[in-house]
């Protein structure tokens, strides 16, 4: 007596497939007992899974594991697109079944793997399937895009909103913690000390713990929801069969809806945090534990040994403590001075109060203004080379897509041959192998080129936008740390007779600096 089982998927949870999904197993179960040569072994199951891999079916995994310890001799299901909508996936397990002495029956297609035809036949129809599956994966990434692109919200909620039926609302108790970090942000603390900040003040972090994660709150500095804007396909799936996602990097176009909610915070501080946080990648402000609680931190650098100047107070012969800054390397060895292996140590380099630091700046920020037409065309000089150096390549760009295109054309019409007889199995499979590599081979110079175009665009922005930046630059009475966050990349110290600033204009892009000398006197000396 032949022993026999049935598998049996559905490729959702809606309550007519798992309806459709008990019809079968009790169709299954009263087909194998009418039957007085088989005994009937059970019932392999898998709910709300798709078909396009068997590795998350733990039914299928189940229906292998006993198939290799000899538990039943015939396996039926009702076709080949309920058992895989993968070709390589059908082939190898009903090879793998049929090696273990087990046959397998697709019943709706009169398929069965002891046939001698059966894996011509079985290739033709799991392609089929296989086709029809990546048709289906298109229509529902189109829907998806067209509910993006009218605003529905996918995924998950983000801190600070509710989403609810792809609607953003505001979370008032949470949008309060928002408004703080940026605000915290802006006054000078990087996530170290924030995060410590936030802990201290009893603050309940996004997972709803008491601790807070640097991580979590860059994330929350560099998300756009809230401003109102809405950006989705941030993570696509490269791969309909496997499901594989990741992070794009400008494979796809990103959907972006703008004022598609209430926003938490205005544009304009959302703005000022993101050259905030270019600035501090770019000098690593943010990979120091201590480096970011005052605005003057990781920028103040010394002209004798390019080391970074440390906030120092002095209590001595003042009603009020001074702050001042000095080099590390005198903080730590004092004047300079040769060791006895001959080893150099230390820094004559001179002290700067901080009050000297704010008031050279001012006078140098009312410099750039006094001379704001010399400066935009220094900054605009810089620029040009820049661009020049980072040619516009979207030309380029629409050619290897139109390539990619015209490839996934021919893969098609290929499916079309083999299923029409037109073609052998071998010779489909030598030709697809072909155009996947040609596809592979334009795919990743497409996605090069988009990034490599992204400064060329970045740059052609910043050109335009020069003179605006300038122009936006107004005349400060009083020393302000958020001005001085956002256009100043460092101070160079040479003793008391020097102090050179370095400003940046722009955003998005690698900052173009130019310098400025200026004679200080130390008057708080």
């Amino acid at each position: 007596m032949k022993r026999v089982c049935a598998y049996c998927r559905v490729s959702t949870e809606q309550d007519d497939q798992l309806n459709s999904l008990e019809n079968q197993k009790r169709y299954f179960e009263e087909y194998i007992n009418r039957n007085v040569e088989w005994q009937f072994c059970g019932l392999y199951v898998d709910e709300g899974i798709s078909g396009t891999s068997v590795e998350k079916r733990v039914g299928f995994q189940q229906m292998v594991k006993d198939a290799e310890n000899k538990k039943f001799d015939l396996l039926l299901t009702k076709e080949i697109s309920r058992f895989a909508r993968n070709t390589l996936d059908s082939i190898f397990y009903t090879r793998k079944l049929k090696g273990l002495g087990v046959g397998v029956f697709f019943m709706n297609d009169n398929i069965s793997t002891l046939d001698a035809d059966s894996e011509l036949r079985l290739t033709i129809m799991s392609s089929i399937a296989q086709e029809e599956s990546r048709k289906t994966s298109e229509r529902v990434r189109w829907g998806q895009k067209r509910q993006m692109e009218k605003g529905f919200a996918f995924g998950f909620g983000v801190f600070g909103y509710d989403l609810k039926n792809g609607k953003l609302t505001v979370n008032e108790n949470e949008a309060k913690t928002v408004r703080l970090i940026f605000d915290l942000y802006l006054s000078g603390m990087g996530s170290h000390v924030m995060r410590r900040e936030l802990e201290g003040r009893g603050i309940s972090a996004p997972n709803g713990g008491a601790r807070w994660l640097n991580t979590a709150i860059l994330r929350i500095l560099k998300n756009e929801k809230y401003i109102g804007v809405l950006k989705q396909k941030k993570i696509i799936t490269v791969d309909y069969l496997s499901h594989k996602r990741k992070v794009n990097y400008g494979e796809e176009n990103f959907i972006i809806v703008e004022n598609n909610h209430a926003p938490i915070i205005s544009k304009e501080i959302f703005d000022r945090v993101q050259k905030m946080l270019e600035y501090r990648k770019n000098v690593g402000v943010e990979k120091s534990r201590y480096s970011s609680r005052y605005v003057w931190s990781g920028r103040v650098k010394c002209g004798y040994c390019d080391s970074a100047f440390q906030r120092r107070i002095d209590n001595r012969g003042t009603a009020s403590p001074q702050a001042f800054w000095q080099c590390s390397e005198a903080v730590k060895y004092g004047k300079e001075k040769i060791s006895s292996s001959g080893k150099k140590a230390g820094c004559n380099c001179r002290v700067v109060h901080e009050r000297v630091l704010q008031d050279n700046f001012l006078a140098v920020l009312n410099s750039v203004i006094e001379n704001k037409d010399q400066v935009v065309e220094e900054l605009k000089k810089h620029v040009q080379n820049a661009i020049s150096n980072n040619p516009d390549k979207s030309a380029e760009i629409r050619e290897i897509g139109a390539g990619m295109e015209k490839i996934a054309a021919k893969k098609s019409k290929l499916i079309d041959l083999l299923v029409d007889g037109s073609i052998t199995k071998a010779e489909f499979e030598t030709t697809k192998s072909q155009y996947d590599k040609q596809l592979a081979v334009l795919s990743k110079q497409w996605a090069t080129l988009k990034l490599d175009n992204k400064t060329a665009e970045d740059l052609t922005q910043k050109l335009a936008n020069i003179e605006a930046t300038i122009e936006n630059l107004v005349r400060l009475k009083e020393f302000g740390d958020s001005i001085c966050g956002e256009i100043l990349h460092k101070v160079v110290i040479e003793g008391r007779e020097k102090m050179s600033f370095y400003l940046t204009a722009g955003e998005n892009t690698n900052p173009v600096f130019f310098e400025i000398p200026l004679s200080i006197q130390q008057s708080h000396q």
